[in-house]
């Protein structure tokens, strides 16, 4: 049996990661030099940019309203904001999530109130969730995590019956599926990150889609203003809007634009990647490939997260493991974001901003309390998603044969 690199054998992945993502194809620098070209940095209007960057979004999600926004964060302080979210009113958010998904709330001195998730795919659990609905709850925040989207027909009759409104926050989840149809289309308002490592990215920035223009006014009053807000109330009426600055960069919007014009393509092969993962991971003892249900696809599969078991290799603790495959070669680690119930923020109320005023008592979370969360939390192996936008089949053999070695060595490990 070969001996593990971690005892001074031979590395197992010698083959290295493709480029990672984002990347700009020659269309959206010859957009990005026209721009520096002009001096056509910013936008307090609707100029070219913005607006082509909102019509290739709205005919892409098939919905007639959407808004640039400065970041997913600023999107998800516009949506909670333009569906009624108003202080003292509490908003359901699952407790796995990135704290994004819930900080804007504080901004509108709502109350979050955290809900437990599916150990599976770590989408909101919606049986405890209408467990924690009172007279108090205004709306619910979900988040398709690692593209994979929620129960949204459950989600909908739930929030028919209480009368909630629904946000959805696709930030992980560009070009996913629910029966046929892409996410974003099926909630009060919708964001999408375009930040970060998003499947759509301009480095940094967000959009809110709906197909409620109420919904579309009050956050563009909001999020735009100057002109902007001007387009929706009479100059004489509504100067700068609210004054919140979350215009989105013409920069933003040009590399943007382009990314969403070849989306569907870029899917295509990060999906083929990512299953053919899947297929190699197979059957391994300790590790589950991510599980998706059959009538739905994870569109950019933001994050690639197996679960690990560790009672298949004999009780081996998680970070052990994660220690002998990282010395084989393999660029895996535990997940950086924690279920929100373990923040402070959520166990003490000695983090609250000064301007957070409820109107009533917020809840406390203690260890324990969302098992669902944490235990997907604590079974979940993070991939390097970033980088597996391109074919890298030598790499993949590598990565399994990594896995392998390490598996069958476990017993040196312990």
């Amino acid at each position: 049996m070969p001996k593990l690199a971690l005892h001074g054998g031979d590395r197992a992945v010698t083959t290295q990661l493709p480029r990672p993502w984002p990347h700009l194809s020659r269309p959206a620098r010859q957009r990005i030099n026209a721009l520096l070209d002009s001096a056509s940095l910013s936008d307090y209007a609707l100029g070219p940019e913005m607006a082509e960057f909102e019509e290739v979004v709205a005919d892409y999600h098939n919905v007639p309203y959407v808004l640039g926004a400065a970041s997913g964060t600023a999107a998800l302080h516009m949506a909670f904001h333009a569906v009624g979210v108003e202080p003292g009113d509490e908003v359901i958010v699952p407790s796995y999530s990135f704290h994004a998904t819930v900080a804007p709330l504080f901004l509108l001195s709502a109350v979050p109130v955290l809900c437990d998730v599916d150990p599976v795919t770590g989408n909101i659990d919606l049986t405890d969730a209408q467990r924690r609905i009172t007279g108090r709850t205004k709306a619910i925040v979900v988040t398709h995590m690692w593209g994979h989207p929620v129960d949204l027909d459950g989600l909908a009759t739930m929030a028919a019956r209480y009368g909630l409104s629904v946000v959805e926050d696709g930030s992980h989840a560009h070009g996913a599926r629910y029966r046929g149809k892409r996410v974003g289309a099926f909630s009060d308002a919708a964001i999408f990150s375009l930040g970060a490592r998003k499947m759509v990215s301009g480095g940094t920035g967000g959009v809110l889609l709906t197909s409620n223009e109420e919904v579309y006014r009050r956050a563009l009053l909001l999020g735009h203003c100057h002109e902007r807000a001007q387009l929706v109330l009479p100059p004489a009426d509504c100067t700068v809007g609210y004054g919140a600055n979350y215009h989105l960069s013409p920069l933003t919007a040009a590399v943007c634009t382009e990314q969403y014009l070849d989306l569907d393509q870029r899917i295509e092969v990060k999906t083929s990647v990512l299953e053919g993962l899947n297929r190699r991971l197979e059957g391994i003892p300790g590790l589950r490939p991510p599980s998706t249900a059959p009538d739905v696809t994870r569109g950019g599969w933001y994050g690639y997260k197996a679960l690990y078991d560790s009672a298949e290799l004999d009780g081996l603790p998680l970070d052990r493991f994660v220690e002998a495959l990282q010395a084989e070669g393999l660029t895996v680690d535990r997940p950086s974001n924690r279920p929100l119930h373990r923040l402070n923020m959520f166990t003490s109320r000695k983090l609250e901003p000064a301007y957070y005023q409820p109107g009533g008592e917020r809840p406390l979370y203690r260890e324990g309390e969302l098992p669902g969360a944490e235990s997907y939390y604590e079974a979940c192996l993070s991939f390097p998603a970033p980088h597996l936008h391109e074919t890298c089949d030598l790499l993949l053999d590598q990565y399994a044969e990594g896995i392998l070695k390490v598996v069958k060595n476990s017993g040196a490990l312990r």
